[in-house]
């Protein structure tokens, strides 16, 4: 038999990497430019393991769903994802993001969540899906996780203790 029958196809491992978020308990409204996470006097960043299988490598992502807990609000938000190398500094929820000039040079990625990819499911949650975006990424010299801020870009209106949770698929090297 010829060896060609038996060669093994490289395809490589998609992985996934999930963080959730509860927002504060209120309904106030983001303006277009606010950073949405859980806390508005001790922000966070949102962290991504297991992105790549070792320090300073990194891979692609393939796709990313963001969540929404609860039913569609009258006025549904539009968000981007800004991921990190390096952990940026953080900000409260519901102020305006303003990255310093080092902190942005560490964007690795950006990815889109807008009106037109998001679907509600009846009337209790909904999701923005993204697939095929191909987007390559290096983490730290010392990391395997990347760093991310979620950003609104148009005036939303969320929910009372809204989780949202972002799910990316992604080929690590």
């Amino acid at each position: 038999m010829s060896d060609a029958l038996f060669i093994k196809r490289n395809r490589p491992l998609t992985t996934l990497s999930e963080v959730s978020k509860t927002r504060p308990a209120d309904t106030a409204t983001y303006a277009a430019g606010d950073v949405v996470n859980e806390s508005t006097s001790a922000g966070t960043v949102w962290t991504f393991n297991n992105m790549a299988r070792g320090a300073g490598l990194g891979g692609v992502i393939q796709s990313a769903i963001l969540v929404s807990s609860l039913a569609p609000p009258t006025l549904k938000g539009e968000f981007e994802l800004y991921l990190f190398d390096t952990a940026p500094g953080t900000q409260n929820d519901n102020v305006a993001w303003a990255p310093s000039d080092a902190e942005a040079k560490k964007i690795v990625a950006m990815i889109p969540f807008s009106l037109a990819n998001y679907r509600a499911f009846g009337a209790n949650n909904g999701a923005y899906m993204l697939n095929a975006l191909g987007i390559t990424y290096d983490c730290s010299s010392t990391l395997t996780t990347l760093s991310g801020i979620l950003v609104a870009r148009n005036a939303y209106v969320p929910g009372n203790a809204e989780e949202l949770t972002i799910r990316l698929f992604v080929n690590p090297d």
